[in-house]
């Protein structure tokens, strides 16, 4: 967590001592602003959030204690104004070691349950038992580059869009049925002519997108996307500029921050992003 604090322009806080600063100073000057939400338990939860910029800020949260004392536990970049990526089942739980919450959304275009860290766990304590209607992306990166886009027919554009569409008939139709074998002989078949090419092509010209789990941790992705609008944005605090790029990944829409000195390349729209990705999730009830 402390390392993705660099991606919205906090670069040169590096040591521990160095963040505690920084997050004893935010929490000084905004104790005023604090939102605190009381649990069925009666734990007294708060959290204060900084905008750094129109689009970015950090959090910073914790419990009270008896005395009314602000106790810190800790703290995560978000983004604002993201759009919703996807309005398929999602449930949020709390981490094991009670600190955070996480999002799990269950969306057929991925084949798999995606898993993020929640950016806003206090609207969901706050309507437990409100159904969750939608799940807005958003992530962030500390290394990543700008690919080329590769060069499609219609006719190429035609059979992704099938593709896209069989994958998620395969996710509501019974798991032994007709449809499903069906499924399962073209993904052999796409898989071979994969291995085939790959001998003489450069992987990137051949995957066009990806969403793929990364390392151990279960909120890291690695992602290819293709660009469809970006901006740059200062962090007032630092004066770091930061770039939040709006990216298209398995057909899934969603928002990356990234200081723009870890960026390789000129994004445009149309062109594809490629990183390792902390991935945040803000759910609405």
């Amino acid at each position: 967590m402390q390392n993705y604090i660099r991606s919205i322009g906090f670069s040169m806080y590096k040591k521990k001592t160095e963040v505690r600063e920084l997050l004893d100073k935010i929490q000084r000057e905004n104790i005023a602003s604090a939102r605190i939400v009381v649990t069925k338990e009666k734990e007294r939860l708060w959290e204060i959030r900084k905008d750094i910029s129109p689009s970015l800020g950090l959090c910073i949260h914790g419990y009270m204690e008896n005395l009314g004392v602000f106790i810190r536990e800790g703290f995560y970049p978000y983004i604002k104004n993201t759009v919703t990526s996807s309005t398929s089942s999602c449930s949020a739980e709390r981490y094991v070691d009670g600190i955070n919450y996480f999002g799990m959304l269950d969306d057929g275009r991925l084949g798999m349950s995606l898993i993020f860290r929640l950016s806003n766990s206090l609207d969901y304590i706050d309507n437990a038992n409100t159904s969750i209607k939608s799940t807005s992306l958003f992530g962030f990166c500390n290394d990543a580059k700008v690919l080329l886009p590769i060069k499609q027919s219609v006719a190429e554009l035609e059979i992704a869009k099938q593709r896209i569409f069989n994958r998620d008939l395969f996710f509501e139709v019974p798991k032994f049925s007709t449809d499903s074998i069906n499924l399962t002989e073209e993904d052999v078949i796409i898989n071979s002519t994969l291995n085939s090419r790959i001998q003489n092509e450069d992987l990137y010209s051949i995957v066009d997108t990806l969403f793929m789990p990364f390392g151990m941790a279960t909120d890291m992705y690695s992602i290819i996307g293709k660009i469809l609008d970006f901006s740059q944005e200062e962090n007032s605090e630092t004066g770091e500029t930061i770039m939040i790029i709006k990216i298209e990944s398995s057909d899934i829409i969603f928002t990356i921050a990234i200081r723009k000195d870890d960026l390789q390349g000129e994004p445009l729209i149309g062109r594809r992003f490629k990183g390792n990705v902390w991935l945040n999730g803000r759910i609405k009830l």
